[in-house]
């Protein structure tokens, strides 16, 4: 929330209406949750072998399917995208500034992507 707030009040002046905002979207998990360190409450799950009938009562119960880390980065690609409203200035210079600001704050290993209206763009890499 308060990062949204910063990337806004920093680029709000190159978006082509002022009333538009730059938006963080999360990457939605695809599956069951293997492992969390130090987890107290774990959201239950059921296995099954592949064509079994489940019936439960629960929402929350019904089978999910497992995936592999890789699996799910090949899927969802990033851990968050950047979404930016059209912007005044040439895409590549902003890409450049907006990817700094980022890359100074974001927690480490999470990866990104830029999307300026609409179009997904990969970040530049720093050190």
């Amino acid at each position: 929330m308060w990062f949204e707030w910063w990337l806004n009040y920093r680029f709000r002046r190159y978006f082509r209406d002022a009333s538009d905002a730059i938006h963080i979207i999360d990457s939605t998990p695809l599956g069951v949750d293997l492992y969390h360190e130090g987890a107290m409450v774990g959201r239950p799950f059921t296995v099954w072998y592949e064509g079994e009938q489940v019936t439960t009562d629960r929402d929350d119960e019904n089978p999910r399917p497992f995936h592999l880390l890789t699996e799910e980065k090949a899927v969802a690609k990033v851990s968050f995208m950047v979404c930016v409203p059209s912007i005044t200035i040439p895409t590549r210079e902003f890409v450049y500034m907006l990817s700094y600001a980022v890359n100074t704050y974001r927690t480490a290993g999470k990866t990104y992507l830029i999307k300026i209206d609409g179009e997904e763009i990969k970040p530049n890499k720093t050190k």
